[in-house]
């Protein structure tokens, strides 16, 4: 079994708050926080990734990594589309990075 690490942790919760601020409605959110927000959700799989090789593989490991790709996939085509944000696509990203994190209401 794979535990979460404090670091982890911060790097989820960054990435979050980095979606957050793009879905918030006023003020409106630039290109440049939605490419925050991207930057963000790629720096917390990029250290699953090194936990990973690092560590090995694990279900509970492999299951966040999955749902990191997840989540990064939503917020690449939510945040950086042709025009303006998708947000719904953004507001799916944000919900399983709550759910990650046991944070289903915040």
């Amino acid at each position: 079994m794979s535990v979460v690490t404090q670091e982890e942790r911060q790097a989820r919760h960054l990435a979050r708050l980095a979606i957050d601020r793009v879905l918030a409605e006023a003020p409106p959110a630039t290109a440049q926080e939605g490419m925050d927000a991207v930057a963000l959700t790629v720096a917390w799989r990029d250290l699953l990734v090194a936990r990973r090789r690092a560590e090995g593989a694990s279900e509970a490991l492999d299951g966040r990594l999955a749902l990191a790709n997840g989540v990064l996939a939503l917020t690449w085509s939510g945040a950086v589309p042709v025009t303006g944000f998708r947000k719904e696509r953004l507001v799916k990203a944000r919900a399983a990075l709550a759910d990650a994190a046991g944070e289903a209401d915040a």
